[in-house]
């Protein structure tokens, strides 16, 4: 109990210093990111980095896959560049496709991709600095797979 009161009097008494307990709003996200990893915990077939075992799949990409997350809400994937194996560049055409009419929506703590379908995607949403995180669990028959998805914003 008496935690607690010490907890409502700095909390009454933090606005008056500037000073906030919680971010107020979502982090703005506008811009371009690369993607710079795909971590799933637990590893899956001894594969812990599906971003990265894909792009060695495909043989040694030059560039990381993006996406532009502009003011408006409509999103542009950028797709991977320079892939020696051609399956790469048939993938990557796939994803352009599909994502020609994404838009994206952000709150402090989730992001919403809606595709032109009127599907939707919700992730957790994490930005510290120029590092994007994006989390979701999925379910295998192995049980339960926490994916963090990493980003870098471009400058």
């Amino acid at each position: 109990m008496k935690n607690r009161i010490v907890y409502l009097v700095l909390a009454g008494l933090l606005p008056l210093f500037g000073l906030r307990l919680a971010p107020v709003g979502a982090p703005d996200i506008t811009g371009s990111w690369r993607m710079s990893s795909h971590r799933v915990d637990p590893a899956r077939n001894g594969i812990a980095d599906l971003y990265e075992h894909y792009k060695n799949l495909y043989g040694g990409c030059r560039e990381d896959m993006g996406m532009t997350f502009n003011a408006d809400g409509s999103v542009k994937v950028i797709p991977i560049k320079g892939c020696q194996n051609p399956l790469g560049a048939l993938m990557m055409k796939v994803v352009m496709a599909s994502s020609a009419a994404t838009s994206w929506q952000a709150t402090d703590q989730k992001i919403t991709l809606k595709d032109r379908k009127g599907n939707q995607q919700e992730y957790d949403l994490k930005v510290n600095g120029s590092t994007m995180t994006w989390g979701f669990d999925s379910k295998d028959n192995e049980g339960v797979v926490r994916h963090t998805v990493e980003f870098r914003k471009e400058l």
